[in-house]
């Protein structure tokens, strides 16, 4: 027999999937055996895509304005990765209460 937790963490992928799946937004038509359409699927970046912001350099630039560059921050999935474990934890603590009932 499968654990009630092995089922909660089950659950809770299923969950995860369906929350934060691939986002395919667009428009598509058939008419008269002819389809025309845009679509447009939005995925999480990958994993190891630098995530970078503009820093001031202490430099006066054109029209007085201070010059920035980019540096370098984390990654751009560090954000979505924190709220995926803390929605896990979360999720999977719910699904196993209710398990218990």
């Amino acid at each position: 027999m499968i654990s009630k937790e092995q089922i909660a963490h089950d659950l809770t992928m299923v969950y995860l999937n369906n929350r934060y799946g691939v986002n395919v937004e667009g428009y598509f038509s058939v008419s008269d055996g002819d389809g025309s359409g845009n679509i447009d699927t939005k995925k999480f970046p990958h994993i190891t895509e630098i995530k970078y912001k503009k820093v001031g350099t202490g430099e006066k630039g054109f029209l007085g304005l201070e010059k920035k560059v980019k540096v370098e921050d984390g990654y751009q999935s560090d954000d979505i990765i924190d709220e995926l474990v803390c929605e896990y934890y979360q999720t999977y603590n719910r699904i196993l209460k209710r398990l218990d009932k």
